[in-house]
């Protein structure tokens, strides 16, 4: 299944497919010709009152002096869909300017580890909650009845709890490499996190912290401190289905490999002091 396939289909999931209108020709017909007029007479000094058309007047076809043709609403980036090192268009990770009442963060331990070594004096912390899950796999948010959903809220907003308007999700899988095993659960997770919370007006969905450059440390297993492209990529795909909600969360990267423990993703505890800043200090110091 090539690139290009894979994000029509995502785009079908996460939003109604519809046929697209359609569009103008981008061209200008040439001119028919006109009987008895000499293409090469010479233009007058002044034009009658009420030029009939003539040749002479005629824009290039090339469309060169023309007025351009009205834009057409940008369509989302797309896959390449040669099926072989096609990429999608990354989106940035800028945080918005906008200010939201309640930002809740789905991660997985390694997040509390960090966000309990300072991000909560670092941010406004009664708009800030975390619901955390040990081993937090992908998979199981794919699926709407998973009992994962039911995980209580670690320090609750002061208003909104229930009805956060962000979330920030961290996906997780040490063993999926392709974008074949990556995109579906991606897109159930996205579809699932939209339906559950309609109160959110944008959804991040990120990666845990990973090594400089997601160049692998020595602790462990590379798949422990780096992360695939493929996860990336179906990250990117899912944004692009529906950028009006969803967005990709800045690749966060440790500075150093000493930030993480002896079991990466885990920081060490100058890690987690040094992650909780890194991220409080993108999303505004609170807002």
């Amino acid at each position: 299944m090539s690139n290009g396939t894979r994000f029509l289909i995502a785009s079908c999931l996460l939003t109604a497919c519809s046929a697209g209108s359609a569009r103008a020709p981008m061209g200008v017909s040439p001119p028919p010709s006109t009987p008895g007029v000499d293409a090469a007479a010479p233009p007058t000094s002044s034009p009658p009152t009420t030029p009939p058309p003539s040749p002479d007047a005629a824009p290039p076809i090339t469309g060169e002096g023309n007025p351009p043709p009205p834009d057409a609403a940008p369509s989302p980036p797309t896959a390449s869909p040669d099926g072989g090192g096609g990429t999608v268009t990354p989106p940035t990770d800028t945080p918005d300017n906008g200010t939201y009442s309640c930002t809740l963060m789905f991660g997985i331990n390694a997040t509390q580890e960090w966000w309990t070594h300072g991000f909560e004096t670092m941010v406004d912390n009664a708009k800030w909650e975390l619901t955390k899950v040990h081993s937090g796999f992908i998979e199981l948010w794919a699926d709407p009845k998973n009992g994962i959903w039911n995980t209580g809220i670690v320090s609750p907003c002061a208003q909104n709890a229930m009805q956060p308007d962000r979330i920030i999700f961290v996906a997780l899988n040490f063993d999926f490499t392709t974008l074949d095993q990556w995109l579906p659960p991606m897109m159930a997770t996205a579809k699932n996190l939209r339906d559950k919370y309609p109160s959110a007006k944008r959804i991040e969905l990120g990666t845990f912290v990973r090594a400089p450059g997601n160049m692998p440390c020595a602790q462990a297993p590379a798949k422990r401190s780096t992360i695939q492209p493929a996860e990336d990529m179906a990250i990117d795909m899912v944004v692009a289905s529906d950028p009006s909600i969803f967005k990709a969360a800045p690749k966060f990267e440790a500075k150093n490999c000493n930030e993480f423990s002896g079991n990466p993703p885990h920081p060490s505890a100058a890690g987690g002091a040094a992650w909780a800043k890194m991220v409080a200090e993108h999303y505004g110091l609170g807002k």
